[in-house]
This record gives C-alpha cells, structure tokens and sequence, in this order.
C-alpha cells in the first residue's frame, strides 16, 4: 500500500521534535495522517463504506407491500434490524484491518527509525485506522439514512444516530483490540488468524457460554455471574447499548438482561464504561509490548 509522500515527510518532521508533549501530539496527529491516507488508498474501506450503505438500503426495503409497491421502512425498525448486521461485520473488519496493519514488518522498521516513541508510534497508527474505519461506517450510514429520511420520513432519527454512535464506540474497541492481536502475532498470517479468532469468541463464544451457564450455575447466581461475562465481551456490551435504544429486550441476550436487572439504569454507564476501558486497555498494552520489542 503506497502513501503520498508528503504525508510521510509530515509524520517525520513532526516525530523530530516528539518528546515535549505539544510536540508528541503534533507527531500522533501527523501519524494519524499517515495510516488514514494508507487506509483510505486501500481497496478495503470504500467497500466497507459502500457495502454498509447498501446493506442498510436493503434492510430499509420492506419488501412488495399488499398493494404491489415496494416500500421504505423507517429508522426505528431499519436500526434494529441493522444492528444484527452490525455486531458481525463491523468487529470483523476492524480487527483484520487493525491486526494486519500493526503486523506489517516493512511500516513499522521504516516509521520506528524516525526519531519518535514507540508509543506514540502504536497510538498514532491506531487512531488513524480507527479515524479511517469510523469514516466509512459513517458514509455508509449517513448515505443510507439520507435515502431513508425522504422515503419514510425523520421519525426515530435520533435512535438511528444512536446505533452508529454504538457502532462507531466498538469500532474504536475492536480497532484497540486488533492493534494487540497485530502486535502480539507479528506477521501477517498469524495476525489475521488471530483476528479471525477473537472475532468468534466475542460474537459467537461468549453468547455460548451465557447460554451454557444458564443450564449450569444456580439461579442466584446468574444475574452477577452473566452481568460480568457481558461486560468481558465489546460486542455483547455493544448489543446491549443498541437494543436499549430501542427497548428491544428480546434480542438484548441473556447477559444484556441479566446486567439490567442487577444494575438497573446504572447499568447502561457501566456498559459505556466497559467499552471505553475495550478501548484504552488493549491499546496501552500493544504500545508497551512494542516499546520492548526488538524490530
């Protein structure tokens, strides 16, 4: 993947002067820079942007109505049925787009000879990624609900704006997560198989073993027990934030359920806090495997 050379050159005249800390966030911004002009050069985001659009198009179609026309849904029930489709494709791809770019041996021996911090070298790459990834979910949504809002109306817009600020939050969890798995893995193989993994475990595997502990653990001890597996798990958190916007109970899961009943409505700022914490944890964590590792 080719980056301008301009952009480059940013992010090298800006790491010369990194450690004073006006200076460091010139060079994370300039880093930033950089990996969102990659990614955006890339094949991967403007198919992840178009795909959404058109995968939230084609939820909105309600299908051949009694009288023969084809019909728009809204945005309370494209989004809730979107946010099924979200709590898949979304964490896929930003861990693979995440754990291959933070393997990629060539970037990070060419950027890491710049006078700049590792850290701030892990950090600023992130946060372009998660900047590039956050843009497309946006485009996509944005073009969809501008379709849907002069077909159906505004009604619910807000709850619609909801769900992709949810997504756009697990994005920036599973961007944290991915640059750990990149990191750890080292090459690009093992890289994406690790993504690949993590993506079954937090969309598959914790709902399996939710659903196991019901039959297993004695009924006074679920609401705590599934409440702490939720909040284990970004994408579980994530549902349980999207379903609440829309009261839908019924497909908030098992542990979603169980951390409303114990937490009441404290439960929701623990479910944003557990995300935040997705988010800084595996992030300070692959920066500090990279600052002690040997290129």
């Amino acid at each position: 993947m080719t980056v301008a050379a301009p952009t480059l050159d940013a992010a090298r005249a800006a790491a010369a002067h990194e450690p004073a800390g006006p200076s460091r966030w010139r060079s994370l911004t300039a880093l930033a820079r950089y990996e969102l002009a990659a990614e955006v050069r890339g094949r991967t985001l403007p198919a992840f942007a178009l795909g959404f659009a058109l995968a939230a198009l084609g939820i909105s179609f309600a299908g051949l109505a009694a009288g023969g026309s084809l019909t728009v849904q809204g945005f309370g029930r494209t989004a809730v049925s979107l946010l099924q489709l979200s709590l898949w494709v979304v964490p896929l791809v930003a861990l693979a787009v995440s754990a291959l770019a933070a393997a990629d041996g060539y970037d990070l021996e060419l950027l890491a000879a710049q006078p700049i911090s590792r850290g701030t070298l892990v950090v600023g790459r992130a946060l372009g990624r998660f900047a590039a990834l956050a843009g497309a979910l946006a485009a996509g949504s944005g073009a969809a609900g501008i379709v849907i809002a002069g077909a159906a109306g505004s009604g619910d817009a807000l709850r619609y704006l909801g769900l992709v600020g949810t997504a756009v939050a697990l994005t920036a969890a599973m961007t944290s997560v991915g640059t750990l798995a990149g990191v750890v893995a080292r090459t690009r193989t093992r890289a994406l198989a690790l993504a690949f993994a993590l993506w079954f475990a937090f969309a598959l595997g914790f709902d399996l073993a939710a659903i196991a502990a019901l039959g297993i653990l004695p009924r006074a001890e679920l609401t705590w027990g599934l409440s702490g597996l939720l909040l284990l798990n970004p994408v579980g958190t994530a549902r349980a934030i999207g379903t609440g916007l829309f009261g839908a109970e019924a497909i908030a899961g098992p542990m979603g359920a169980a951390l409303r009943r114990v937490l009441g409505p404290a439960g929701l700022t623990a479910l944003w806090a557990g995300l935040a914490l997705w988010t800084a944890l595996p992030l300070a964590a692959a920066a500090r495997l990279f600052a002690r590792r040997d290129l």
